[in-house]
């Protein structure tokens, strides 16, 4: 009879030799259904001996399989930032580029790796005893979302890495030591044949098809059911994060050990150390590149060597020892046969070009984006035109110019639309902001030199005036009901998110199928669904935990105050910060309906605009409705106006953080980072994200990374959560 320790153990080890393989691009040995039908017999042998399997089951290629959904994302700092990379997009600016780097190191030539700019979604993965224990999203660049649940089911990515050498490195080089903790940066991307069979199977269940690899991709990466995630992504390394011990001295030492280790590295990568070895390479890369598997839009070259990096640092953005040259868009002409126009989640039409087929950069076009009435104003496009088109960073098409020489006459003006396409709503126009301060600018001159001639007994002199506001300044068109089906759902998904009524149980998914079921036709009726139980329990995947979890947290989102109310409701140019401001300022909805928009364009940030749309809301028939809903549903629409920041929010005398600029950085156990944010600006901080000459106080809690120690170089004052708790609950035990 098979032993099932020794079964467990041969089949883990074909499975993780197989994925190994498929991570290289070699032939696997198994087809698919091989792999599947091994991976089935070795999860059932792990059920029924749950003690010989107990070993080593977290890095089980049966683990690939997901867990149960999650609630949400947790938000963690990265060990030091993902910062961006400033970009070039002609010889002389890299040949620059690389004499500046050469001057700062004080050397005459210095060693550069070249390797593709894949466009993909950005990844840090964490190694501790080489098992995979973190993966986080980019984010903001200095704290990301932890996604770990759902890069465990990418096969791509190992879950335990293996020292062994490659094929074609010779058995008697020593396997690389697996460091006790490895980071490593890079890119999740789609390949091309993997979107195109999903947009196949969209199209066969009448579902609206993807836009293009890397969207579909970062959607799907935060997927709260990890059995949901497309299968097929792929990781490409191409940096280092934490790594301790680290014996790494250049970057291609690196990307070696990773490749050993089992990790997915660039396939093209190549060292040079001439600016005109540089770019040999960079125009034979650009002649090859459209048959990689996945879209690339540049070559990235960066500094080999650690300690030199290390020297040259970087600024606030980017770092100094890397750029990325840019490939120019590809171009082709083709005729422009339609203008459709489609309503986005904020009510925004957008025009959109349907054409005569062309191939563009690895694809065949039928559509591309017009942007909005003005700019077809400006380049002067009109239907029947040949017209000029080029994707935007390699994956939106746009149409860039009409080819004006090749017009028979018979071309026609594009006309946009005055209501919305979808619920028939008259459209608002927005204009070129500069344009409209431009015309505000000279209407204050005028009532200066009025005043000063009145004053001084003369005839005021003449201000020649701009021109003024034409239809080629016409930024937007947008649809301003709030309840109109085109932006209704995506809608429903914003009000519901994190940072505006934070219903964690009623995620995209749940939206979309509870709207198909009927119940939620307003936004009001998610504050109905309580009444819906029964209805909910008869819908798939609803049972009666997940039911009470939506209503509880329904329930609790009524509680949320006006601020999150304001964040959620889409009102054009409010966002978290503007609602905020408005609901302190206002401290009701019945004050800010009572006030006109100068009162609301007087508030600090706030400004015309803002104050014009915010008064266009709530006067608008729609938005009214919204909020009577939410008022009748019982949620709060109120506020705790702030105090002036010269005394703290408890009124009981001047508060130590008025007016100062503070940032906060690592774990605190008592505070949630967002909780202390808003109570710090509260009592009159400003709360900034990155460390700079201007800040005055640093918060630090555990494991705070490189903000303590940029705080520290410049002399910032250096606060630990025991110095913040004593000052806040000072405060309050008085």
């Amino acid at each position: 009879m098979p032993d099932p320790a020794q079964q467990i153990a041969e089949l883990r080890a074909t499975l993780d030799a197989a994925d190994r393989l498929y991570r290289l691009g070699e032939p696997t040995g198994m087809s698919d259904r091989a792999w599947d039908e091994a991976l089935k017999q070795l999860e059932q042998l792990e059920v029924e001996h749950p003690d010989l399997a107990a070993d080593g089951l977290d890095t089980s290629p049966t683990r690939r399989v997901g867990g149960e959904p999650i609630a949400g994302f947790q938000t963690v700092e990265h060990s030091s930032p993902m910062l961006s990379i400033d970009n070039t997009y002609n010889r002389e600016e890299l040949d620059a580029w690389v004499k500046r780097t050469a001057k700062a190191l004080g050397v005459e030539r210095f060693d550069m790796v070249l390797e593709p700019k894949v466009d993909g979604v950005a990844l840090a993965l964490r190694y501790e005893d080489g098992r995979l224990t973190q993966a986080l999203t980019r984010g903001d660049g200095t704290k990301g979302d932890d996604i770990t649940h759902n890069i465990r089911t990418v096969r791509s990515i190992p879950l335990q890495l293996r020292a062994a050498a490659e094929p074609g490195v010779a058995e008697e080089d020593e396997p690389v030591s697996i460091p006790a903790v490895l980071e490593t940066r890079g890119e999740i991307v789609m390949p091309e044949d993997v979107f195109a069979t999903l947009n196949a199977q969209r199209e066969a269940d009448g579902l609206e098809l993807y836009a293009n690899p890397r969207n579909t991709t970062a959607g799907n990466l935060k997927q709260k059911d990890p059995r949901n995630v497309a299968p097929g992504l792929r990781f490409i390394a191409y940096g280092k994060g934490a790594v301790d011990p680290d014996p790494f001295e250049t970057h291609t030492d690196f990307t070696a050990a990773l490749k050993s280790l089992g990790i997915t590295v660039h396939e093209h990568e190549d060292v040079v150390n001439t600016a005109d070895a540089a770019w040999d390479w960079i125009e034979r890369f650009d002649r090859l590149r459209h048959d990689l598997p996945y879209a690339t839009d540049g070559v990235v070259i960066k500094v080999n060597r650690y300690d030199q990096q290390r020297a040259l640092g970087a600024n606030s953005k980017a770092p100094r020892w890397c750029i990325a040259y840019k490939f120019a868009a590809e171009q082709a002409t083709t005729k422009l046969l339609e203008v459709n126009w489609q309503v986005g989640k904020t009510g925004k039409l957008t025009p959109r070009a349907t054409m005569e087929p062309v191939f563009l950069a690895g694809t065949t076009v039928t559509h591309a984006t017009l942007h909005n009435y003005g700019e077809i104003l400006r380049k002067g496009i009109m239907l029947g035109d040949t017209v000029t088109i080029e994707k935007a960073g390699e994956i939106i098409p746009q149409v860039v110019s009409a080819v004006a020489e090749e017009r028979t006459g018979k071309e026609k003006p594009i006309v946009p639309p005055d209501a919305c396409p979808e619920c028939k709503t008259p459209v608002d126009i927005e204009n070129d902001a500069r344009r409209i301060n431009e015309l505000a600018s000279h209407e204050r001159k005028v009532e200066r030199e009025k005043a000063k001639a009145e004053k001084e007994g003369r005839p005021p002199e003449v201000i020649v005036p701009p021109s003024p506001l034409g239809t080629e300044d016409e930024t937007a068109r947008y649809c301003p009901n709030p309840e109109c089906p085109a932006q209704f759902r995506e809608r429903l998904i914003h009000f519901v998110g994190r940072n505006q009524m934070d219903i964690d149980a009623l995620g995209e998914k749940t939206i979309h199928q509870l709207a198909d079921a009927g119940l939620l036709t307003t936004l009001g009726d998610i504050f109905t669904l309580k009444d819906h139980r029964e209805t909910l329990l008869e819908l798939e995947r609803m049972g009666e935990k997940k039911v009470d979890n939506l209503i509880a947290g329904v329930e609790e989102a009524k509680s949320r105050g006006l601020r999150r109310v304001l964040a959620g409701l889409t009102i054009r140019h409010v966002g978290t910060g503007g609602a905020k401001r408005l609901a302190q300022h206002f401290g009701s909805i019945d004050a800010l309906i009572a006030a006109d928009e100068d009162a609301i364009a007087a508030i600090e940030d706030v400004g015309p605009i803002t104050a014009a749309s915010v008064r266009h809301f709530l006067d608008n028939p729609a938005g009214q409705r919204v909020i009577q809903e939410l008022r009748d549903h019982g949620v709060d629409l109120t506020e705790a106006i702030k105090q002036p920041t010269s005394a703290g929010a408890d009124g009981r005398g001047a508060s130590p953080f008025a007016g100062k600029t503070i940032v906060l950085t690592g774990t605190l156990e008592r505070y949630a980072r967002n909780d202390l944010k808003n109570l710090l600006e509260e009592l009159g901080a400003k709360v900034s994200g990155s460390v700079s000459k201007n800040t005055d106080l640093l918060i630090a809690g555990e494991k705070a990374g490189s903000k303590l120690t940029k705080a520290q170089s410049l002399g910032i004052e250096v606060w630990d959560e025991a110095r913040i708790i004593k000052e806040l609950t000072g405060r309050t035990n008085d």
